[in-house]
């Protein structure tokens, strides 16, 4: 029996509800509440028919993408009070990146998902707020973050404060952990946002694709001890086996759920001995 993905009106009813629940706190923004529902529906649809697996494994695009899309924004918005709508709607750009943006390879996927997501927004906003200037709204670079306005509030941050922020924590953190200095530029900043949105929210979890070498797993402890976080990580050798590493997430799984230690798992592409730990992986 096959059991196809909801209707692009079902798809529409589902989110109306949800969203129409999210924004009861924000009465400032109840008037985008169907407009918003239509745009996401829209853009994802758009997305959709655009990409395809036949292009890239990971150009698969179901109902999951919006689910993400409307978390990450209701997460977002429970550190916020009497949001505006065009901060609102510059999250909701964010997070729409986010999800869409950081899964494509090619710079003119990446700029075709930008642009779309605009356009989407001027059918659906530019009549019902036509004060709106989308122009500012969706001024490039669009970075949120929890680390210049007070503990757990997140939001839009200028670059070149981030800039200086990192590049301050990054001494101590070659100084503590790595003994080997690096240089922020403005890549190596935005993929330490897109770590760090993922590493904030319970479960969540990232697959870093790159040459080998270039920094991923050192990002990725970076943010983590930025966290707080304890770092997990195999000591993989021609020794170890399947036997091991099961013993291993056992305990690391352990660890976070028992015993609620906050844990970042690396995993990279000199731990996968066989396919085996890589159907373990996915299995978790």
């Amino acid at each position: 029996m096959h059991i196809d993905y909801p209707s692009l009106s079902s798809l529409r009813h589902i989110y109306r509800v949800y969203m129409k629940y999210m924004l009861q706190t924000q009465p400032a923004l109840r008037l985008l509440e169907g407009a918003l529902v239509e745009a996401m529906v829209d853009f994802y649809s758009r997305n959709q028919a655009h990409f395809t697996p036949e292009q890239a494994p990971q150009y698969v695009y179901s109902p999951r993408e919006l689910t993400r899309w409307v978390c990450c924004v209701e997460e977002a918005l429970k550190s916020m009070d009497d949001v505006q709508e065009d901060k609102f709607i510059r999250l909701w750009a964010h997070e729409a990146l986010r999800v869409f943006q950081d899964r494509l390879m090619t710079f003119e996927e990446k700029m075709w998902c930008e642009q779309e997501l605009k356009q989407v927004a001027d059918v659906y906003f530019g009549t019902i707020t036509p004060q709106l200037d989308l122009e500012v709204i969706f001024k490039q670079p669009i970075l949120f973050s929890t680390w210049l306005h007070g503990e757990g509030i997140y939001t839009s941050s200028d670059r070149e404060h981030l800039h200086t922020y990192v590049s301050e924590l990054l001494v101590i953190f070659y100084e503590e952990q790595l003994g080997v200095p690096l240089v922020v530029f403005d890549e190596v900043l935005e993929h330490v946002l897109r770590i760090d949105q993922v590493l904030r929210r319970p479960q969540g979890h990232l697959l870093l694709v790159g040459e080998s070498g270039v920094g991923k797993t050192v990002l990725t402890r970076f943010v983590a001890w930025m966290q707080g976080l304890s770092l997990f990580q195999i000591k993989a050798n021609n020794k170890y086996t399947l036997e091991k590493f099961d013993e291993d997430l056992r305990s690391v799984i352990l660890r976070a759920g028992a015993e609620g230690e906050k844990v970042c798992f690396v995993f990279d592409e000199s731990n996968v001995l066989s396919t085996a730990f890589v159907e373990r992986m996915n299995a978790l």
